[in-house]
């Protein structure tokens, strides 16, 4: 079944033949005449059938064991209605061929716990190891193999002492059968489905290696009491188990994802702001490209008159050198606010970040005809952070209040950056003279897609705010109508 289930249908035939001479090496040699062998034959191969064709109804696709929905496939289909079915034809087929004892319901009970547990056991253990893949299993880091040796080592050395070392008398300590299920747990939550399916045959094995040999509390019955006892007690432990492993990987594989679409939501974001700030962008490095070219200009000159002055010419070039500078460090944090990837916390200083993003948005503020007055704090201890979301979040800030103040007086057009630290706080304010908004709009203003702007997503503020928290800080605003609005951030200090 687990075969059936990684292939493609129109090869499923070739697995069944391929499967007929294993099966008939294995049971000829134990003395089973050759009809009831080929009986067997078909009922296994019918079950694996009936299982896959199901499960590939409800799954398209190679089973994997990732989400709920495929493990509740799996559970009904695969490892309850294919072993259900099959073992009314196996035990038709034994009563047919008259090999075996025992009336007809009883031999399709004894096949149906047998091969559920089988199902259990096996198909998730081969599925998931698949899925894994042995290249992705070698790209764990080192404390994880080791993590995973001790869990499947605690499983074994638990199922040993409770189910094949006569240590202790079972009626006496009915705890024992627990024994195991802390390292079945550990690995449930911590290795995933293929951690967990691993502990779970280990524990099955060794179970059933102490009924077979006497040993364990699945003994001193008769065999098929024994054999039913321990079926069921492995099945009610499984099922679970692998239902849990399957959902928390199902979890952090959500979580992965709403991860990653966050940050890919918080570059468009940012890359959608820089578009709206190209004109200012292009103003400011239009001023030192001016310089470069009017210096240029001036050294031609001075050289096609043969009227060269050392001296001058010294300082023409520092000035080139010093333009070119200013224009290189522009288009760098352009580049950086541009590029996409994961979040890189380092040591930063708060005031620097906002001198930066001043430099990037001086362009457009001056097109604007907006004043920006800093009021950083001497000393401010470092923050820890990326740097390019925490500027992000500045210039969406700075851009905000700069569209808010498109409407008064160019006198009235006042930026005000500041900064300070209390209590182990980095505190940013940043406050324009705006129309500001109502009281009742304080958190309304950060939920997602409200916007007052006309062309707005209203995702800035959202996103910005998003930022702030997983740094560990707040952000809030404040706002009189009709006396500006003040939007600050506080970030913990290390």
């Amino acid at each position: 079944m687990a075969a059936l289930l990684l292939m493609p249908a129109r090869t499923w035939w070739v697995l069944l033949a391929a499967a007929l001479p294993a099966h008939l090496l294995a049971e000829l040699q134990s003395g089973v005449p050759l009809a009831m062998v080929l009986g067997w034959y078909v009922s296994n191969c019918s079950e694996a059938l009936i299982g896959a064709a199901l499960m590939r109804a409800f799954v398209p696709g190679p089973l994997r064991l990732d989400s709920f929905h495929s493990a509740g496939v799996f559970l009904l289909c695969g490892a309850l209605a294919a072993p259900l079915a099959s073992s009314f034809l196996d035990a038709a087929l034994v009563k047919l061929i008259g090999w075996g004892q025992g009336d007809y319901l009883e031999l399709v009970r004894m096949r149906f716990f047998a091969n559920v547990l089988a199902e259990l056991t096996i198909v998730p253990l081969i599925v998931s190891w698949v899925a894994l893949g042995w290249r992705a299993w070698r790209s764990q880091p080192l404390v994880r193999h080791a993590e995973a040796v001790v869990v499947l080592l605690g499983v074994l050395g638990a199922s040993l002492v409770a189910f094949d070392v006569p240590l202790f008398d079972a009626n006496m300590a009915p705890a024992l059968f627990y024994a195991p299920l802390p390292f079945l747990l550990w690995a449930a939550v911590r290795l995933g489905t293929a951690g967990t399916t691993t502990a779970l045959a280990i524990m099955v094995v060794v179970t059933i290696w102490g009924a077979v040999h006497g040993l364990g509390p699945f003994s001193g019955g008769t065999p098929q009491d024994t054999a039913r006892e321990m079926q069921l007690f492995l099945i009610v432990v499984s099922i679970p188990l692998l239902l849990l492993a399957v959902v928390l990987d199902e979890r952090a594989r959500t979580e992965r994802e709403a991860h990653d679409q966050r940050l890919q939501l918080t570059h468009l974001s940012r890359v959608a702001m820089l578009g709206e700030m190209s004109g200012g962008l292009a103003h400011e490095l239009n001023q030192p490209l001016t310089a470069i070219l009017s210096n240029a200009q001036a050294a031609q000159t001075f050289i096609a008159n043969k009227a060269i002055d050392d001296a001058e010419l010294l300082e023409i070039l520092r000035d080139i050198v010093g333009a070119e500078q200013r224009a290189a460090e522009v288009i760098s944090r352009l580049r950086a606010l541009f590029k996409s990837g994961e979040t890189h916390m380092q040591r930063l200083d708060a005031n620097e970040l906002i001198r930066e993003v001043m430099t990037l948005a001086h362009g457009d503020l001056v097109t604007r005809g907006i004043q920006a007055e800093l009021r950083l704090a001497p000393i401010l201890p470092p923050v820890k952070g990326d740097r390019i979301q925490l500027e992000q979040v500045m210039l969406n800030l700075i851009m905000n209040a700069a569209e808010a103040m498109t409407g008064p007086a160019s006198s009235e057009r006042m930026l005000t950056v500041s900064s300070i630290a209390v209590d182990g706080r980095a505190y940013l304010s940043f406050a324009d003279r705006g129309p500001g908004f109502l009281p009742e709009m304080h958190e309304k203003l950060f939920e997602p897609y409200y916007t007052t702007k006309a062309q707005g997503l209203g995702l800035g503020l959202s996103i910005s705010r998003s930022i702030i928290l997983a740094h560990g800080g707040r952000m809030w605003g404040v706002s009189s109508p009709g006396r500006g609005a003040t939007f600050h951030i506080a970030l913990p200090t290390i």
